[in-house]
């Protein structure tokens, strides 16, 4: 029997040749090739098959989903002048278009690898080859028309950029190394990136991809580094690097469940353009999501809008596809606050649904699973208000008189009552004894933007007890740094925590303002200070940081350096802050216990009752939510405050960090 697959050398000199069974046990080059040290290069296949189907069955029916596309010649369909494209039978229906022609046939890559059942679905959608008509083109008017076109161009383009890949030699971690690399994803990464599946991630099947091999050693290698030699996480950076962008990796899921991995390296701040930084791998991923049509549910339809990933090779890879998602859905949205960037994704755009527990098969049979699918469901909840709230705090300067946003707040006071009692944030006594690090990881961009919401005031700047809210989460952020370091380190936390300790560090600086709050506001600072210096070990980002708390702070009692700021004359406002107008704030007395005579009204912002963002505080979480939460006797006042505190004016000298990237 005349094997599918050959290469050109084979033949030419009319022998046989196996790079059919070898691309089988994964290599790239046939035994006469590999002998002769010589290039093995496929040669396009010139025999033409058709696939058979009743025209009256639907797309979606099983055997369609099943079935691989076939080669064609390229040639003969895109080059011959005096071929006639048909035109397609539905192409003046508008309403109701019906399927295809049989004519109008696919190119795969399936003579280059052979068919399996594997996570990523079909092996035919490369990065290089993964056709624009193949995705999702219910909503594309023109595509309809031009159809045959359009798959005839994309046969042409295929069948030359299969021709012209070259064979690359793997450069893989050895198997023990690249096991613990595996446990290391498995343990601190996939609640927040549960791109893999546990089953996928068996040596065997992961040799297949070199890019993803090299993007989980980058996990591990830089999270939890092994003792035994290895290459290091900016070698496996390079190498994957390199491999993403030349399309070495023949899967487009695969490639995008190695770039979501990149997310855990950070070569260099970016202090300048570059393309190494979160933002730009998470735009990388979110482009190619949409034009795959991920941000689509999968359509049912006859005719061209029932694309490649609507009618998914496997029900494993639709769900894989929809966790790639909304990993960078959520991701997308923190870069948007911390870096006040518009937001890529529009949600009028998308009409896919939440994550469930249904997209997580493992949390069905496995207890920890399930937790872990919980955690990343009410994340990208979290971080879906959170992308709201960047757009509302981002408008343009027309837009500084709105009022506080009272419905954006309600929502995130929403989110936090609608934890189950085993994701709730366990701060309530002096000491944790029932610590998960997934959970208290997850507060932590929850208080973040809480203090951003009430320090960065454009609404009602004489309001001063927005200030209180941002204390106290301010306190709540330190008390789960602390529970963390004394649990031995940090590295597992994400390089984005060096932001959430830049905005603890700014309203704790202004409670050293407040008499009855500075002696537990230091205790805090000296927590943020350890815990952005065990940071910037592994995330350079966070060294700037370091290096603005030790301007700022100079000693425990930062007053000093926050009353030379206020004395210092106004600035030029920077980055968020541009919109703000200069006002004197006329802060006075402002009881902030909630038995103090009338405090319950002084709690109020806006009809907001601020101490409802803290269902897991007590007075017991810290000294300074002792202060803020225990009924006192005598009121205890917020004088003024630092206008240039207030209003973030340039807190890090040169290192204007709202405008710029610094948390990658």
């Amino acid at each position: 029997m005349r094997a599918e697959l050959a290469c050109i050398i084979c033949h030419s000199k009319k022998i046989r040749c196996d790079l059919q069974v070898r691309s089988r046990q994964g290599l790239r080059t046939c035994t006469n090739c590999e002998t002769a040290s010589k290039e093995c290069r496929t040669r396009p296949s010139k025999r033409r098959t058709r696939r058979t189907r009743d025209p009256l069955s639907p797309l979606n029916s099983g055997s369609i989903e099943q079935a691989q596309p076939v080669v064609e010649d390229s040639a003969k369909d895109t080059t011959d002048e005096n071929v006639t494209l048909p035109e397609p039978q539905w192409a003046w229906s508008f309403d109701n278009p019906s399927p295809l022609p049989e004519d109008s046939t696919q190119l795969t890559h399936a003579h280059l690898n052979p068919p399996v059942d594997h996570p990523g679905g079909n092996l035919s959608c490369s990065p290089a080859t993964c056709r624009t008509n193949d995705t999702d083109t219910r909503r594309d008017f023109s595509s309809r028309y031009y159809e045959l076109e359009i798959q005839a161009d994309a046969r042409n383009q295929e069948q030359r950029l299969l021709a012209q890949r070259q064979p690359d030699v793997p450069h893989l971690p050895s198997p023990d190394l690249q096991q613990s690399f595996i446990e290391t994803y498995l343990e601190y990464c996939s609640p927040w990136c549960p791109v893999l599946d546990r089953d996928q991630l068996e040596i065997d099947e992961l040799s297949q991809s070199p890019l993803l091999v090299n993007a989980l050693a980058i996990v591990g290698s830089h999270i939890q580094p092994p003792v035994l030699p290895h290459d290091g996480p900016a070698a496996y950076y390079e190498r994957a690097r390199n491999l993403f962008y030349n399309d070495a990796e023949p899967d487009v899921v695969r490639s995008l469940q190695a770039v979501s991995l990149f997310y855990w390296w950070s070569p260099r701040p970016p202090t300048i353009l570059h393309r190494h930084s979160s933002w730009w791998w998470t735009s990388c991923v979110v482009r190619h999501c949409q034009q795959l049509g991920v941000h689509h549910q999968p359509s049912l339809g006859p005719g061209p809008a029932s694309s490649q990933h609507n009618q998914p090779a496997n029900h494993r890879s639709h769900l894989i596809r929809r966790r790639i998602w909304w990993t960078a859905f959520a991701r997308e949205r923190l870069t948007s606050i911390c870096q006040g960037r518009p937001s890529i994704i529009d949600e009028a755009d998308c009409d896919i649904t939440e994550p469930t527990l249904d997209d997580f098969p493992d949390a069905l049979i496995d207890h920890r699973a399930r937790v872990r699918a919980e955690i990343f469901i009410h994340w990208v909840r979290l971080c879906a208000v959170i992308g709201r709230i960047a757009k509302y705090l981002t408008r343009p300067a027309s837009a500084i008189n709105t009022r506080f946003p009272t419905h954006l707040a309600q929502e995130l006071i929403a989110w936090v009552q609608s934890l189950p009692p085993h994701l709730q944030l366990p701060i309530n006594a002096d000491r944790t004894t029932t610590f998960n690090r997934d959970v208290h990881q997850m507060h932590l961009p929850y208080l973040a933007v809480i203090i951003m919401l009430h320090l960065k005031l454009p609404y009602q700047p004489h309001n001063s007890a927005a200030y209180p809210p941002a204390i106290l989460a301010a306190s709540c952020v330190a008390r789960i740094l602390r529970d963390t370091l004394a649990r031995g380190g940090t590295r597992f936390l994400m390089a984005i925590t060096g932001w959430y300790c830049g905005m603890a560090f700014i309203a704790l600086l202004q409670a050293c303002r407040v008499d009855g709050l500075a002696a537990a506001a230091n205790e805090d600072l000296d927590i943020l200070t350890l815990a952005v210096d065990q940071l910037r070990s592994m995330w350079p980002t966070a060294q700037i940081f370091h290096d603005g708390f030790q301007r700022l702070r100079p000693s425990a009692a930062g007053a000093e350096a926050l009353l030379s700021l206020s004395n210092s004359g106004p600035s030029a406002p920077v980055g968020l802050a541009s919109t703000v107008p200069n006002v004197e704030l006329a802060i006075t007395e402002v009881p902030v216990g909630p038995g103090t005579g009338n405090g319950l009204a002084n709690n109020l912002l806006e009809g907001l009752n601020w101490m409802d963002y803290f269902p897991f505080a007590t007075a017991q979480t810290s000294g300074v939510a002792e202060r803020l939460l225990v009924p006192r006797t005598g009121e205890m006042t917020f004088e003024e405050f630092p206008e240039s505190m207030v209003q973030f004016q340039d807190l890090f000298a040169d290192c204007n960090f709202p405008d710029i990237n610094l948390f990658t």
